[in-house]
């Protein structure tokens, strides 16, 4: 398979015959990591948890494009029989809507490694780092915020009224999207107003 040609993450065919993603999702904090595939792995990342970006290892998570589902989900069978002595029950963080029960594993951190390694030796282009890769991403869709912001208005009225303290309310949701941001150096300012950008000076998680 060396020298194979894979197309790039952009414009990437969305139809039953279109590329698909083999991902690894390490967690920050404990010896987890979620495997599987998706045409969209971005869009896998925040329903397992909002912070994403705080919750998993993003610099040590990766990703690999098949040119189909077919030959991702192979991938995925193959790694998931290789590693099923560490198979796991997923981490109590994760939403039980959103968790993949049959895809976490525990202790399989240097066996991943030895995969995404292996497929870089044969030709494909793997994404070894999921910061950098999120980052374009979420550049690329930040448009999105805007959107949220003026749905969020419409629901709760002007921004300069809204609480400071958000969580278990649905103003969390536009709080974690900035905090993303913020977290991944992914510049929003010429999305969303002066008074958006104050109110999440205020309800940030994160350091100053």
């Amino acid at each position: 398979m060396a020298g194979r040609t894979i197309v790039p993450l952009d414009g990437v065919g969305t139809g039953a015959s279109g590329g698909a993603f083999l991902y690894v999702f390490p967690c920050a904090y404990e010896d987890y990591a979620k495997l599987g595939i998706s045409k969209e792995p971005f869009a896998r990342l925040s329903p397992f948890a909002p912070r994403y970006f705080e919750v998993f290892d993003l610099e040590r998570g990766w990703l690999v494009r098949a040119d189909a589902v077919r030959e991702a989900r192979q991938w995925e069978t193959r790694l998931h029989r290789h590693l099923r002595t560490h198979a796991a029950p997923p981490p109590l963080l994760v939403p039980r809507r959103a968790a993949g029960h049959t895809e976490w594993l525990r202790g399989a951190q240097a066996a991943l490694e030895a995969a995404r390694d292996d497929f870089i030796r044969q030709g494909f282009t793997v994404h070894a780092s999921l910061r950098t890769w999120a980052r374009e991403r979420l550049f690329a869709e930040r448009w999105r915020l805007a959107t949220m912001e003026q749905a969020a208005v419409a629901t709760w009225g002007a921004i300069e009224f809204w609480p400071w303290q958000v969580e278990h309310t649905p103003l969390a949701a536009v709080r974690d999207s900035l905090d993303a941001c913020r977290a991944l150096e992914v510049e929003f300012s010429d999305v969303v107003s002066a008074a958006l950008r104050d109110w999440h000076r205020r309800s940030s998680l994160l350091p100053p």
